[in-house]
């Protein structure tokens, strides 16, 4: 057995050390006795004072050696991200800034583990860097009962943060690191949590580190893809798009559609019956767009996409674009949202560059996103050009 986690933290250091009023945070804001999902459990530093507290809890971890060291928990050895237990827990629990991690497809894969797993009344606990430290990440020297914590050659670089923690008990040292974390906004946050099929429902602390979630409704949305877009925006779109990892590049049309257990044979040959309509077209993408938090190309024609809206609205009015919230649809193809102002400002001039891009039309998707995860569910070809 090794004595390294997969992720590089060790073993021995981790079956040591203790909690650190987690459990007891987590223990005030969900039902007595509910049963927990903890992803990422480790060697137990929170599961064995969860369990004390009067929780069942099945702890999950990528690392044998880590689970086994956990007592009274049901142990899983999986990845998260592509965890399916095929139940749902009262609370399921992703701590020790996991949601941080350096990567947005995998980011997005643990948030819709956590929404594959939660029950429809119950809750989803997230930590995540606090502010505070994440903008000002200065070395540190600490002692806690007797473990000694060096946080070294930390340092801040836009939305990452680098750094390299030390550990020292009696004659023991440890290294963990060098690490790269991704630093999450609040509103970049609650946007990713959003397209998984949570909803941010408030911070458990002053700090803003901890954040609890609850199931978001199940919703479709339907869309024409631009293939042809996607060597300019992809990794754009993955960066700063929250949309990205669940949807490829596309120009909405009609955003949020009908819950998807309404979706049937009906609504299939009515939507088939409007794509029909509105014959193949070519979309160019020459310009560049910008709402105050938004960046996007803007497609040209726009006539064929409107009549694709105005039809799908008008045969299901109580789903209207965006639900109503904007007195015109300006569509477009959304490439940063929410992102810092500078970068809004950047990309407004670097994705002029490519343009324009050229893409034929054939067809209608209708996409649904049910406990976390989105799926194509039908595709409605088009009518032919001279209907």
């Amino acid at each position: 057995m090794s004595d390294v986690a997969p992720d590089g933290s060790p073993v021995e250091l981790y079956a040591r050390l203790s909690s650190m009023g987690e459990p007891e945070l987590v223990h005030e804001v969900i039902p007595p006795g509910a049963e927990i999902l903890e992803l990422g459990a480790g060697a137990g530093r929170m599961t064995h004072r969860l369990v004390e507290l009067g929780h069942p809890v099945t702890a999950v971890d990528s690392s044998a050696e880590m689970l086994a060291r956990i007592r009274g928990a049901t142990t899983v050895h999986a990845d998260i991200v592509d965890l399916d237990l095929g139940r749902t827990f009262d609370c399921v629990l992703l701590a020790s800034q996991l949601i941080n991690v350096d990567d947005d497809i995998e980011r997005a894969e643990f948030l819709a583990t956590c929404a594959r797993h939660v029950a429809s009344e119950g809750a989803v606990l997230i930590q995540r860097y606090a502010p505070a430290f994440a903008d000002d990440p200065r070395a540190s020297d600490t002692n806690i009962d007797g473990l000694r914590i060096r946080l070294v050659d930390s340092r801040r670089d836009g939305e990452r943060l680098y750094a390299t923690v030390e550990y020292e008990l009696s004659d023991r040292r440890w290294t963990h690191g060098p690490f790269t974390a991704r630093i999450l906004a609040d509103d970049e946050l609650g946007s990713r949590l959003y397209v998984a099929g949570l909803r941010l429902e408030r911070w458990l602390d002053d700090g803003r580190s901890w954040l609890l979630a609850t199931p978001a409704d199940d919703l479709s949305a339907v869309y024409v893809e631009i293939p042809a877009a996607e060597p300019a925006v992809r990794d754009l779109r993955l960066r700063w798009d929250a949309a990205a990892t669940a949807v490829p590049a596309h120009v909405t049309v009609l955003f949020p559609f009908l819950p998807p257990d309404r979706l049937d044979a009906t609504v299939d040959a009515e939507l088939a019956r409007i794509a029909a309509s509105v014959p193949r077209f070519e979309v160019r993408l020459e310009g560049v767009g910008r709402f105050p938090d938004v960046v996007w190309l803007s497609p040209e024609p726009v006539e064929p996409l409107a009549r694709l809206t105005d039809a799908i609205a008008a045969r299901w009015p109580d789903h209207p674009p965006y639900g109503g919230a904007y007195e015109k649809v300006v569509h477009h193809l959304t490439v940063a949202d929410g992102a810092p102002s500078a970068v809004l400002d950047r990309l407004e001039t670097e994705l002029a560059a490519p343009l324009p891009i050229s893409q034929m039309v054939h067809e209608l998707t209708l996409a649904e996103r049910r406990s976390g995860t989105w799926a194509v569910r039908a595709r409605y070809p088009l009518g032919s050009p001279g209907r």
